[in-house]
């Protein structure tokens, strides 16, 4: 990240990343929207917001993954559970796919997000 940035420019750059709204970053750091907007128009502003939304992004897909896992695990417990009934494990495994079903959209938009932030 650059350090021609000032701190708060810098800060500026991980709330925006982060999906704070311009009018609260502004009131957080005494500035005007108007001067936020300008540093957006600065090469070195724009390289790190882009850099920090990439980690964010990172993140927040890990984050995603690691949940998807922890989940799995849970309901490969439960299935292989003895004493669960058969009606229990198979509303478990409903209830798991429709949460799930169309997720794999989700995936695609964060990914075609990372790769765009690549480039």
């Amino acid at each position: 990240m650059s350090t021609k940035l000032n701190e708060k420019q810098l800060i500026a750059v991980h709330l925006l990343a982060s999906g704070v709204k311009a009018s609260i970053i502004a009131k957080e750091l005494a500035i005007r929207e108007e001067t936020l907007s300008r540093w957006r128009q600065i090469d070195e502003f724009k390289e790190a917001l882009d850099d920090a939304t990439e980690v964010v992004l990172r993140e927040i897909d890990e984050t995603h993954k690691n949940l998807l896992i922890s989940s799995q695990n849970v309901i490969r417990e439960a299935l292989n559970n003895e004493e669960l009934d058969l009606f229990k494990k198979a509303n478990l495994v409903l209830r798991f796919l429709s949460l799930i079903k169309g997720k794999d959209d989700i995936t695609q938009k964060s990914s075609d997000n990372l790769f765009r932030y690549t480039l």
